[in-house]
């Protein structure tokens, strides 16, 4: 299934296109943002019932791979058509804030609102991240943005990386149950499916975007060639939750950047990662008070 509509108007393509990855979400919030000049939206959907909102394509899509599966079936199936500037995101409302397990978590960080997503080119930059967590492996350590977890920060806002560097993060925490630890070796899929080199069995730092929300240019998706996407599009359609779907949420800052992948150089200023850790499931009140305190201080 194709993004055919509604790609362009009198022949000109839309500057940007929203490709929404639903399965239960509530989608009423879309009614607010439909009928922008030069954007479309596109819903790709895998719930039993295809939900109908106007001014939106709602497709249906086999219930496999979770959101990165959408994503890459929509590159995949529109890449000598994607439109100038597309936006991926799950169908849950944009809102600030994160809590590991709640479904209902709209992922925004503060200082950013949707509205940044849409705009093309912003700063000149060809791909909008906003980083808000990091992984590493094969440890699947965690640390995590302050500012989707509190609000009024200083200089938090639309930098990939927070501006105040590793003050910007929580002090790295530690969940066995994490979803990133389920089964396999995330270092193989990595290397094998993701920046197509040997694992040479070295750790590995990920910042990535919690929720998997994010904006990329034509040219910057197509630093990738259809079949690299192929590829990764046939592994994740297998299963409904396959464990690499959960390791795709920490990689698509890589696959959009081979110039630039996280295991060559670093993305972002993170904390000293520590032997001794705090135990998850998310960061302690009293860690994550500590690493507010410091950035408040500055």
């Amino acid at each position: 299934v194709a993004s055919l509509w509604p790609w362009s108007a009198g022949g000109v393509p839309f500057r940007t296109e929203v490709v929404l990855a639903h399965y239960n979400e509530d989608y009423r919030w879309l009614s607010n943002w439909t009928g922008r000049k030069n954007v479309a939206w596109t819903l790709y959907s895998k719930a039993d019932e295809i939900p109908y909102i106007s001014g939106v394509n709602s497709l249906p899509l086999s219930n496999v791979g979770r959101e990165s599966h959408t994503y890459l079936h929509h590159i995949v199936h529109n890449y000598d058509k994607l439109a100038n500037w597309t936006v991926f995101t799950q169908a849950i409302e944009p809102s600030w804030g994160y809590l590991i397990g709640d479904s209902s978590n709209g992922h925004m960080n503060d200082g950013v609102t949707f509205d940044d997503y849409l705009k093309p080119f912003p700063d000149g930059r060809d791909s909008f991240f906003i980083m808000t967590a990091s992984t590493q492996f094969p440890k699947a350590a965690q640390a995590t943005r302050l500012g989707i977890v509190a609000k009024n920060l200083p200089d938090e806002g639309t930098t990939t990386c927070p501006k105040r560097g590793s003050a910007g993060w929580s002090e790295w925490w530690f969940f066995p149950d994490h979803p990133h630890l389920k089964g396999g070796d995330m270092l193989d899929f990595y290397h094998d499916y993701i920046a197509l080199d040997k694992n040479e069995g070295k750790p590995l730092t990920l910042s990535f975007v919690q929720g998997a929300r994010f904006a990329a240019s034509r040219k910057r998706i197509h630093s990738r060639p259809r079949s690299y996407y192929s590829r990764l599009l046939v592994k994740l359609s297998k299963q409904v939750n396959p464990q690499e779907g959960f390791w795709m949420e920490a990689v698509w800052y890589d696959i959009l950047h081979p110039e630039k992948l996280q295991s060559q150089s670093a993305l972002c200023e993170l904390p000293v990662l520590l032997d001794v850790m705090d135990m998850g499931p998310y960061v302690s009140e009293s860690a994550l008070q500590r690493s507010l305190q410091a950035a408040r201080a500055r």
